[in-house]
């Protein structure tokens, strides 16, 4: 057993965050313009809130009933806390939301705009940042014809 993410307890979560979004992702990505992916898009809605709603018990949870605190505020503490498994899952948790958050205005935006976003879309799942910044990027190219 991995020392850092005991599989009773931590890996299922992992595996259930990650899975829980990749329908979603994948509609963007693959078929943008459908209306099952619209669909997936409306019903991420409440995902996005199951994900905030998570992401708080997870921190509360930490926060009341264990030793591994989470300290924001400083650099080590912080450290520390996202190197306890408890810490790497609400790491986790904040940026599977915040990444869901900014595909699914990436996919927006690029509908309105018409224009391609699966490159972006690809690198915002798998880079966060990077697929943002590409978008950005793709965005000011375009208007600046």
């Amino acid at each position: 057993m991995d020392p850092v993410i005991d599989e009773s307890n931590e890996a299922p979560i992992f595996r259930a965050l990650n899975l829980s979004v990749i329908p979603v992702w994948a509609a963007m990505i693959i078929a943008p313009r459908s209306k099952l992916t619209a669909r997936l898009v409306r019903w991420s809605d409440a995902m996005m809130a199951a994900l905030a709603a998570a992401y708080a018990l997870q921190f509360a949870h930490m926060a009341l009933t264990s030793d591994q605190k989470f300290d924001v505020s400083d650099l080590v503490g912080l450290r520390e806390g996202m190197g306890k498994p408890a810490g790497f899952l609400i790491g986790w948790t904040h940026f599977i939301a915040f990444d869901l958050f900014v595909g699914r205005w990436i996919w927006r935006t690029a509908l309105e705009e018409q224009r391609n976003a699966r490159l972006a879309l690809a690198l915002t799942l798998m880079a966060g940042p990077a697929g943002l910044g590409v978008f950005g990027l793709q965005r000011r190219s375009m208007r600046s014809d």
